[in-house]
């Protein structure tokens, strides 16, 4: 079985698109889990629609998405879990295409390629966007350097990894895939379908949306590098180059959609710097983290 968690938040419009998406796949032992983190706009009913296994998070008790996420590991029956954010869905073949690279494989851990539905003042265009073939095998130190999966709505993998690494980490509010995958490459092998089998809402336009936010971000970003200082120092020179550069990407995507202007040209310059600069230039400039 494949237990499908979706976490959700006062999303009830969207999260009917990525229910139905769970229930439309071809592979059909999946349960489908969704965990309601303290939603007011009817979220509950919505779900009263469906045969879905539903978990309600009073106010009280809500405590983060990755807490929610937590707590539909906890709750799901299947050997392998796939996660799915409320504003994305999944295309009807991901499950089995997946599964069958897993058991292909031997492996614990796959994931897929995207199709991006971005959401812009001109109006909505969806961009494909394949795994990188760089990024599968054995990825203790390049996990650092990338982001593989941009989403967790494209991963499936292991329950029992996901008890063995710690599940997510309930104290941090961004880049938590990215942090749940540097744990799993310790442990696991990953592997792709080389197919955009997930649809993956951005929406620059919701200034609620957590991508669009900049402060948070940096914050969770130096909570990650702290906690993962002995891996970081294990890096090159080069490599630690390479991770810095995907710090200062995303720094400089951010303070773009934030209209932060400044700090977008700085965190764009650095970025341009690390990749264009004289070698003799790169190996005077120290990478700290």
């Amino acid at each position: 079985m494949v237990s499908a968690i979706i976490t959700t938040h006062n999303r009830k419009v969207l999260l009917r698109r990525a229910i139905e998406s769970v229930l439309k796949q071809t592979y059909t032992d999946i349960e489908c889990i969704v965990v309601d983190d303290a939603s007011t706009d009817g979220t509950s009913e919505v779900c009263a629609m469906y045969p879905v296994q539903y978990i309600h998070i009073p106010k009280e008790e809500s405590h983060g998405g990755n807490y929610a996420r937590n707590l539909g590991i906890k709750a799901a029956k299947g050997e392998y879990i796939a996660f799915l954010d409320d504003d994305d869905y999944w295309l009807p073949e991901k499950t089995e295409k997946q599964l069958r690279l897993i058991r292909d494989k031997k492996c614990r851990l796959v994931y897929c390629g995207i199709k991006i539905e971005a959401i812009t003042k001109e109006g909505t265009n969806y961009i494909d966007v394949k795994p990188n073939p760089l990024f599968q095998g054995e990825l203790q130190n390049k996990i650092l350097q990338t982001i593989c999966c941009c989403t967790s709505s494209t991963m499936m993998v292991s329950k029992e990894i996901l008890f063995d690494v710690g599940l997510f980490d309930e104290a941090l509010l961004f880049w938590q895939d990215y942090e749940l995958t540097i744990r799993l490459a310790q442990k696991t092998s990953f592997y792709y379908v080389n197919e955009s089998l997930c649809v993956y809402r951005k929406d620059i336009l919701d200034s609620n949306r957590l991508t669009n936010k900049y402060f948070g971000w940096k914050k969770s970003v130096n909570y990650i590098h702290h906690k993962h200082k002995k891996l970081y120092d294990r890096l090159t020179f080069k490599e630690r180059c390479y991770a810095k550069v995907l710090v200062w990407e995303d720094a400089a995507k951010r303070c773009k959609t934030a209209e932060l202007k400044w700090r977008y040209y700085y965190y764009n310059s650095l970025k341009k710097f690390l990749w264009y600069a004289p070698k003799r230039i790169i190996e005077f400039f120290k990478v700290k983290n």
